[in-house]
């Protein structure tokens, strides 16, 4: 089983009308013109590349002050009914914003109990709050606990424009598992550049998974390799941040350059294994 647990249903119509979106694909020197024309494609990407489920994220700015992020909220309700038509090959992430005070907890009660959304994701860099923000996050991180859904957060630089790294430093999230040991947590992009911060928080937080999406296989830095071949090699989870970077490019590149490095059967627990168990399918 194959599982890309970062990916966006986003489409060149949707993707155009934002800003940061925008700044992004120049970040990746993307060409916005070969970006996906429908949401239906994710599908074929995935059976192209071999993938045999992804997790799609929500995404909610409604609520956040920067007139940047005005076109960038996903409703929850698309997403689900994106992930309806895929007969359970897609699996969908809620998102909420945290501006939104008590109305972002009863959108994600309401997310999980009326749409069937299966976790959260978090990009505090875009709504510009802290992740370790006691008074807006925390009162949703306590719902996820006890909810038992994971949070996929986004930690460390962003390709996204008009926001700042600071809100979201992987620093930030071991005060989150030390408050909510019990909360299944993703660290998307491994935090670079502090990829070591990182690792030293899966190390003492063994609910904490850690996403190698955004990054061809090819490029992921040295400091973590000791640990995705070694103790943390039951943590370490796939993902592509499609579009950005498309699946069947990263599983080219795997199978060449990453694959290769890896003792026996990590290649199955990072490409599929760990997500099993981290989404508890």
């Amino acid at each position: 089983m194959i599982v890309d647990v970062h990916v966006h249903p986003w489409t060149r119509v949707f993707m155009k009308k934002n800003g940061p979106i925008v700044k992004a694909c120049d970040f990746f020197k993307l060409d916005m013109d070969k970006l996906p024309t429908s949401t239906d494609q994710i599908l074929d990407e995935m059976d192209e590349a071999g993938v045999d489920k992804a997790v799609i994220l929500g995404q909610d700015t409604s609520a956040t002050k920067s007139p940047a992020f005005r076109n960038y909220t996903l409703k929850n309700d698309d997403v689900a009914k994106i992930a309806s038509r895929s007969k359970d090959r897609l699996i969908p992430f809620a998102g909420v914003d945290p501006n939104a005070g008590r109305a972002a907890v009863r959108e994600l009660k309401r997310a999980v109990a009326s749409l069937g959304m299966r976790g959260l994701k978090v990009h505090s860099s875009a709504s510009s709050v802290y992740l370790n923000d006691r008074k807006l996050m925390f009162p949703i991180y306590e719902f996820c606990q006890d909810a038992g859904i994971p949070v996929l957060f986004h930690t460390g630089t962003t390709g996204l424009g008009d926001t700042e790294i600071r809100y979201s430093k992987p620093e930030l999230v071991d005060e989150v598992c030390q408050s909510f040991p019990d909360l299944r947590v993703v660290m998307a992009h491994f935090g670079w550049p502090w990829p070591e911060v990182t690792v030293a928080i899966a190390l003492r937080s063994p609910n904490v998974f850690i996403d190698v999406s955004g990054w061809k296989p090819r490029y992921l830095p040295t400091s973590i390799m000791p640990y995705l071949n070694g103790n943390l090699q039951d943590r370490f989870l796939f993902g592509t941040d499609y579009p950005m970077l498309r699946q069947k490019e990263w599983m080219d590149d795997f199978r060449q350059n990453l694959a290769p490095k890896l003792k026996p059967g990590v290649s199955d627990k990072l490409l599929g294994g760990n997500a099993m168990k981290m989404l508890r399918l």
